[in-house]
């Protein structure tokens, strides 16, 4: 009776648990394969990134300090959006949240729809430069995008600086 228990118990633990395994070396598998295909486009365009980062399974970001170039990789399907900035124009880079308030019996509660960096041009008469970290309409929830936002904003702006 208690090796039925025993084994049962251990089935169904796995049951459990494999899944989750399972979808977890999915994730990892689809997070190193966008990260090879961003480094592979950062090499064709001549930089050698000094940081870099992968998020959400969709976004890279990339910073080759020396020629003060980003690099912004957005893949939603199978057509990647590239963003190749040159940080050299710009003047500062800030978090930008842009959101909306919803009234609950809590009182009112603050939902974020984007997550931006912005650059602010040295020229007033150019446009600000924004750089998605986060989109409502594609992504369920804020997850490790503000403590990414801040580090970014530090990186960059040291950059910019120099």
């Amino acid at each position: 009776m208690e090796l039925s228990t025993t084994l049962f118990g251990i089935a169904a633990m796995a049951a459990f648990v494999l899944p989750i395994v399972y979808l977890q070396g999915m994730q990892k598998k689809k997070e190193k394969k966008l990260y090879a295909e961003f480094l592979q486009l950062t090499q064709e365009k001549g930089l050698k990134l000094t940081h870099s980062e992968v998020w959400n399974y969709v976004y890279c970001l990339g910073l080759d300090v020396q020629t003060k170039q980003l690099v912004h990789f957005k893949k939603k399907g199978e057509t990647p959006e590239i963003q190749l900035i040159d940080l050299k124009p710009f003047k500062k880079c800030t978090v930008n949240k842009v959101g909306r308030t919803v009234k609950t019996n809590d009182g009112p509660v603050t939902v974020i729809e984007r997550l931006h960096l912005s650059l602010s041009p040295s020229n007033a008469q150019s446009k600000v430069q924004n750089i998605e970290f986060y989109n409502a309409d594609e992504s369920s929830s804020v997850t490790t995008e503000l403590p990414l936002l801040a580090k970014w904003e530090k990186q960059i702006n040291e950059v910019l600086q120099a």
